[in-house]
């Protein structure tokens, strides 16, 4: 049920938040459906197309990087944390984490200009904070993480820490952007190819950290 308002918010306040949270909302609705068109969108063309002021989008979004990195994270991976959340124990742990893996790399060939407008950001950020000899900003979530130490938590009794938590490090690299890009622009393949080149390299990389845990207790 939606919250109700405290006695100690008045609805004049209340108004003005939801306001608030309507008028960023259709900024970045705006910059999405600009970026379906091709374009990697400015503040002001978002706001221009969201009916806002640009005064007004800047003060949601104060750069462009800010915008494009609010994109990439609004993409819906609703279905994804709703596997996650699902109950799994350790026989079905890494089936989960598979899937996690597959689905998401889909989403990913589903919404490539986002995600590439992500990493661009990302890259462009890291070399600006690098050349002011700046500490390497934090501007990822990392959703992938903690989607596999979620799904994989299950295996750490019987596998060990260290073997899981390098599984996850494994997995990551196989999963989102940075993956689809090499499987695109390196490896030349076709979105099933390269969902079927990382889901078979991922199978490949949980079947051996296994392998190792049943080798020992040989």
């Amino acid at each position: 049920m939606p919250r109700q308002p405290s006695a100690a918010e008045k609805p004049s306040e209340t108004g003005r938040v939801n306001q608030k949270r309507r008028t960023r909302q259709a900024i970045v609705d705006a910059a999405i459906e600009l970026m379906d068109q091709g374009l990697a969108p400015t503040v002001a063309q978002a706001a221009e197309a969201a009916l806002v002021s640009r005064t007004t989008a800047y003060r949601y979004f104060p750069t462009q990087e800010s915008l494009l990195l609010e994109i990439a994270l609004h993409s819906d991976v609703e279905d994804i944390e709703t596997i996650v959340n699902q109950p799994v124990d350790a026989d079905g742990a890494a089936e989960r984490a598979l899937q996690v893996l597959h689905v998401f790399n889909r989403h990913v060939l589903a919404e490539e200009a986002r995600f590439r407008n992500a990493i661009r950001v990302y890259q462009d950020l890291w070399l600006g904070a690098s050349a002011a000899g700046d500490d390497a900003p934090v501007v990822r979530e990392g959703r992938r993480t903690r989607w596999f130490e979620t799904s994989l938590a299950p295996l750490r009794a019987p596998v060990g820490d260290a073997a899981v938590d390098r599984l996850i490090a494994a997995l990551a690299l196989l999963a989102g952007g940075e993956a689809i890009v090499v499987m695109r622009d390196v490896c030349r393949l076709g979105d099933d190819q390269a969902v079927a080149v990382t889901d078979w390299a991922a199978r490949a990389l949980v079947e051996a950290t296994l392998a190792e845990v049943d080798g020992t207790r040989a």
